[in-house]
């Protein structure tokens, strides 16, 4: 039985990164975490979730630095407003070395963008909101507290580290698997202390890893700093926040848009999106050809889905105990400039990108194909892809 909605996942990546600074959507079935402190750390007894959510509004200077290989690439600081548990927060940027929006405004359920040099702005329905981020803080602490307990069999809790890509960038995803978290100390950030909380793979922290300062009294984090490899460039994100002021009581009006009256508001289209329970009921109602993956055994199909919009996908996703493999299929081929060509599929050069998602993507005639994996290598992810191929007429 098909089960129509509409859906904005493709505008809440990128709703993500704009708001947040950067958005790190993760599987939180798949983790699973170990603590591994490198400082004498202390047992942790205040709830880190309700002390975060409590902070009855915050105002910052939040200043995002990106570089690449070790240049600056971009650099910008903003005056900052949000209310900590939810989505409401108010940027207006202060100096940037990059073109950005002038301001981003979100009240929880919608977001603009505002474009002053044009007088646009672009408003967008948000369908998810950051107020897990409070939970992630409660298993990252729940971690640490745990190295300090003789308690060696309960299973450490699930925990994702905390979003931080910026608009534009590639979205690293953590694979599912063993993370480790650690504890190095305490530091003064802007005249406060801060716990320093660092979190990486444990099989290759050279992938990803993040660091994060969180304010000893308030448990709001005042720095991120994530860095992460993909395709030989090492990227890393720090953001900051300075002249930090809590419980300021930040009002509502704050995160409403109010810009002038010739500015033109746009609304980008949103996709419709089925959710179906079988392969069968998805190739009853779509005129692509579904792929039929050789799909390795113990993994389950989860649900199947179809995209129509701009774009018009078909996918399937399949999991086991521990690990996730997604198989797309879209109507509009990449440049095949990309693709290197060490790989092939059914005579294409194939994409092979390495990260905390592994991903292998090929172009056929008219359809684009993208295996995905977390938790899974990338030769099995070849050898799906290759089951699949390029089906006769695409």
């Amino acid at each position: 039985m098909a089960t129509r909605h509409l859906t904005s996942e493709r505008l809440v990546l990128t709703v993500a990164t704009v708001v947040v600074v950067g958005v790190l959507a993760v599987a939180i079935w798949s983790l699973a975490f170990a603590s591994t402190g490198t400082a004498d750390q202390p047992q942790i007894d205040a709830d880190v979730q309700q002390r975060y959510q409590s902070i009855d509004g915050v105002n910052a200077t939040q200043t995002t630095t990106i570089t690449r290989n070790g240049t600056v690439a971009s650099r910008t600081t903003y005056d900052a407003a949000l209310r900590p548990g939810t989505q409401k927060k108010r940027l207006a940027v202060v100096n940037s070395t990059v073109e950005r929006y002038d301001r981003r405004v979100s009240n929880g359920s919608m977001l603009w963008l505002y474009d002053q040099r044009r007088a646009k702005a672009t408003r967008i329905s948000l369908s998810r909101t950051d107020s897990d981020q409070g939970e992630r803080l409660q298993r990252l602490f729940a971690n640490l507290n745990m190295e300090t307990t003789t308690n060696t069999t309960t299973d450490s809790p699930s925990v994702e580290p905390l979003p931080v890509v910026p608009r534009g960038e590639q979205r690293p995803t953590v694979s599912a698997g063993s993370m480790s978290v650690s504890y190095r100390g305490t530091e003064s950030i802007d005249g406060r202390d801060a716990y320093v909380i660092h979190v990486a793979p444990k099989d290759d922290t050279a992938a990803y890893e993040q660091t994060v300062w969180v304010d000893t009294e308030q448990f709001f984090p005042v720095r991120k700093r994530t860095a992460w490899t993909a395709d030989g460039e090492r990227t890393v994100v720090t953001t900051t926040h300075t002249n930090v002021t809590y419980d300021t009581g930040v009002s509502d009006t704050v995160f409403s848009p109010s810009f002038p009256e010739n500015t033109t508001v746009t609304v980008p289209e949103t996709p419709e999106r089925q959710t179906y329970e079988s392969v069968g009921a998805l190739e009853a109602d779509t005129e692509i050809q579904v792929p039929e993956p050789d799909i390795p055994p113990g993994y389950e199909l989860i649900y199947a889905t179809q995209t129509r919009g701009r774009i018009h996908s078909v996918g399937l996703r399949y999991m086991n105990r521990t690990s996730l493999i997604t198989v797309g299929k879209y109507d509009r081929p990449a440049n095949r400039d990309s693709a290197s060509g060490a790989v092939t599929i059914d005579g294409q050069p194939a994409q092979v990108s390495y990260g905390l998602t592994t991903s292998v993507s090929w172009s056929c005639e008219r359809y684009r194909y993208t295996v995905r994996g977390e938790g899974v290598s990338a030769d099995r992810l070849v050898t799906v892809g290759q089951s699949i191929g390029c089906p006769g007429g695409e």
